[in-house]
């Protein structure tokens, strides 16, 4: 039997950085991202949509199923659907969840590919995160972004809970 997909990341609380910042990062690329949770379902795993692109480069419609299963680890199960299975699916929108919409800046730092998101809902922090194929692989920060603290694993920072409560927690 096949393992399941696994998404190994770190996660942390970084400062917002100005836009000249983030125009200076090295091989940087922004799309804009729109994710919305959806209604449970019998699987237990979270479910959640996501529109991704800009007007210029079209739009990215995926259908998301995650499970946690250890410390910046869970099962990822991700399908890329229609525009038409994309708003279908909006129908099931969990109604206690806000859509989180951000902006998502790629970029490369000692050959390592970063994710740095940029929320609608706060002009002062964001979130770096970086994939990783153990938990325990050693990360190399860009000295450039400040870094509030590593928040791997706490759920007050995962989209799930900025969805619900539409804010960064204090």
């Amino acid at each position: 039997m096949q393992s399941p997909p696994l998404e190994i990341e770190r996660k942390y609380l970084i400062r917002r950085p100005s836009e000249s910042l983030l125009q200076s990062l090295p091989e940087a690329d922004a799309t804009e991202i729109t994710q919305t949770y959806l209604k449970a379902d019998e699987s237990g795993m979270m479910r959640r949509v996501r529109k991704r692109g800009t007007l210029s480069k079209d739009w990215q419609y995926t259908y998301t199923r995650k499970q946690t299963i250890g410390f910046g680890k869970r099962i990822e199960l991700e399908d890329e659907i229609t525009q038409a299975q994309y708003e279908a699916l909006l129908q099931e929108a969990a109604p206690d969840m806000h859509p989180i919409q951000k902006v998502r800046w790629c970029f490369v730092y000692e050959k390592q590919l970063f994710e740095l998101d940029i929320y609608a809902m706060s002009e002062t922090l964001a979130t770096l995160e970086i994939e990783l194929p153990d938990i325990d692989t050693p990360v190399q920060l860009p000295p450039q972004i400040e870094i509030l603290s590593d928040v791997t694993g706490d759920k007050r920072y995962s989209n799930f809970t900025l969805s619900r409560s539409n804010t960064f927690p204090e």
